[in-house]
């Protein structure tokens, strides 16, 4: 699907610092070669043979990442072949290598090699990344076809035509790139790609073979982790930004649909900086030309990408989640007034309108999107009515996972059952839990997955209420499963997303190594021991608690020394243990912010509303 062909399974050919990297088929003498020296850095394409060294086959580069002491080359060593898409296979990347140079890093850069490693890491903070040889992965159906329309574009390689916003890996490939290596260069993505095959879909006499594709493409700017990744930067990225295409093909690829729906953190500049509580206090910026501006930025993008953009806004209208409520609707009304009637806005209470199991309520939002859902459409080739998708909807909540994936599924669904109208294998108005239940249990197992993978990545657990999403009903389990993922993502979200977001700050470029800056890190304290003893205290007083009130019954004594005896023991065991307890309780809830474990490497892209406030003050 290009001109220029990436090469499959590459050689490393290894001695000291030199690297040279050759298709797998070359003899390692005369072939295309990439030569990099990791003790400078310099890359550069030759056909010069490196003789006397060790040689490993890979899968493919990653890139390389220029750290001071010295490069590191990246590459992937393990893959599974997760879908087939354009009759070519896409990969998920599963174990990974880094090549290092000999020179001795020093404390600072070994931190950053940590970070580095983890976020290359396919078990940690590096999971759920996928790449394909020769397709654009990086782009949608839609997106694709316009590319390969145009000579000029179709004839660059992959990696020079991708979508940067999804580019996982550019930072890494650049060096690369500029080299003039980019059959070497190949764009991943991290998201999630899921598919099924070949699913049998027959009613009305009609009778269809379905593959279909659900992908997730994560945007690498303002990439982080649930809490120190909020809202909108300055240049209008937001945090959690995902485009989701379900693809469909039919007849071994002649029909092909594909639907593109987005995600992302609600564009204003908003924080809500960890603190040890299980609500964070939401910072929002009063309205004015700094919010305005980065509201704009991103819509700006959005409508130049997608045409039309209907956003649709799943927060509380009360508390702390009205006013990110409100600011969204006013900020949305201006620029629908003032910029471009293309961005509608509509606001759906979640919680109040479906309270904890009413779903059904759902067909409310639907009859109010249902209008520009069908002016939208959905891409489509290969029929008699080929089609484009004119516009996208921009669903979020709070963290763009859970409320969302719900609201996502729905539209999905829907757009699968136009699809399957226009081809007359359902009636007007039929839906596909009635005529086709087999296939709309696989599909809800589809979406149930792909949210789960994009809630891992966020706030590192799988989706709640995924639960609906798999199966279509509320249920108690459902319930107590959206406990337990709760108290595992605050967990995870105050004690270890601070290491992980400095990890995705380093690979996505947002923190950029300086040759003449020696990097050291702050000592951060712990609320371990706070804690433990606060629980410890806790527990031996229920202990005492219950001997005492034992000893009590047990006892036929009321002599006032009895009784004074008894009225000691508990102060002693009981009620101070639970004073000790509560006061150091109430110590970390007041110095929350300082025993999180924080990022260090760019603290102020979490920070947006004080930066913001400090930046206004500054000029005034």
């Amino acid at each position: 699907m290009s001109s220029q062909k990436t090469h499959e399974t590459l050689k490393l050919l290894v001695r000291g610092d030199l690297v040279a990297v050759q298709p797998a088929a070359a003899d390692g003498r005369q072939a295309e070669t990439l030569s990099v020296d990791l003790s400078s850095g310099h890359v550069q394409r030759s056909e010069a043979a490196l003789l006397g060294a060790s040689a490993d086959n890979v899968l493919a580069l990653i890139g390389i990442f220029n750290f001071k002491a010295g490069s590191v080359l990246a590459a992937v060593t393990q893959a599974e072949k997760v879908a087939v898409l354009y009759g070519q296979p896409v990969f998920k990347v599963t174990a990974t290598k880094l090549i290092k140079p000999s020179a001795t890093f020093d404390a600072g850069e070994r931190r950053l090699l940590a970070y580095l490693t983890d976020a290359l890491n396919p078990t940690g903070t590096g999971r759920n990344v996928f790449f394909a040889y020769h397709m654009d992965l990086t782009l949608h159906a839609q997106a694709l076809a316009d590319v390969l329309a145009n000579p000029a574009a179709a004839s660059k390689s992959i990696a020079a035509r991708a979508d940067r916003r999804f580019f996982w890996n550019r930072v890494m490939a650049a060096p690369i790139m500029e080299a003039g290596g980019d059959t070497f260069a190949l764009p991943m993505i991290v998201g999630s790609v899921g598919q099924l095959a070949d699913v049998p879909a027959a009613a009305h006499g009609k009778a269809v073979s379905l593959t279909l594709t659900l992908i997730a493409r994560r945007s690498a700017d303002r990439a982080g982790t649930r809490h120190w990744r909020r809202g909108a930067d300055t240049s209008g990225a937001v945090a959690n930004f995902v485009e989701t295409e379900q693809l469909v093909t039919l007849d071994g690829g002649r029909v092909v649909a594909s639907y593109v729906q987005v995600r992302g953190s609600i564009p204003l500049l908003w924080s809500q900086i960890p603190n040890i509580k299980y609500k964070p206090t939401t910072r929002l910026l009063a309205a004015g030309s700094p919010t305005s501006a980065a509201f704009d930025a991103h819509f700006d993008a959005l409508l130049a990408k997608y045409k039309g953009v209907s956003c649709v806004d799943l927060v509380n209208q009360t508390g702390s989640e009205g006013l990110l409520e409100a600011a969204f609707a006013g900020q949305a009304k201006r620029y629908a007034s003032s910029r471009s009637a293309a961005l509608t806005y509509t606001a759906f209470d979640f919680h109040k309108e479906l309270g904890a199991a009413n779903y059904a309520r759902l067909s409310v939002l639907w009859g109010r999107l249902q209008p520009e859902f069908a002016r939208y459409g959905q891409f489509m080739t290969g029929t008699q009515h080929n089609s484009r998708q004119e516009g996208v909807f921009r669903t979020n909540c709070v963290d763009c996972l859970d409320r969302t994936n719900v609201v996502q599924g729905l539209l999905a669904r829907h757009a699968l059952e136009a699809l399957l109208a226009q081809l007359g294998v359902l009636g007007a108005g039929e839906e596909l839990a009635v005529v086709l239940p087999r296939v709309e249990q696989q599909f809800k197992v589809l979406w149930a997955d792909h949210g789960d993978d994009i809630a891992r990545q966020y706030a590192g657990t799988g989706a709640l209420k995924s639960g609906f999403t798999r199966t279509g009903k509320r249920t108690i389990g459902g319930l107590l499963d959206d406990g337990v993922k709760s108290m595992v993502r605050f967990y995870l979200n105050n004690f270890q997303d601070g290491h992980k977001q400095d990890a995705l700050d380093l690979l996505s470029g947002a923190y950029k190594v300086k040759k003449d800056v020696k990097l050291t890190f702050q000592r951060q304290h712990s609320p371990l021991l706070p804690i433990v003893v606060a629980l410890a205290a806790l527990g031996y007083a229920l202990t005492s608690a219950a001997a005492l009130a034992e000893h009590h019954s047990d006892s036929n004594s009321t002599s006032t020394s009895s009784n004074d005896s008894a009225s000691k023991s508990v102060g002693q065991h009981v009620i101070a243990p639970l004073l000790l307890a509560a006061g150091l309780l109430a110590l970390v809830g007041k110095h929350g912010r300082m025993l999180v474990d924080r990022p260090q490497l760019c603290p102020q892209l979490a920070h947006t509303v004080a930066a913001a406030e400090s930046g206004a003050a500054a000029k005034q």
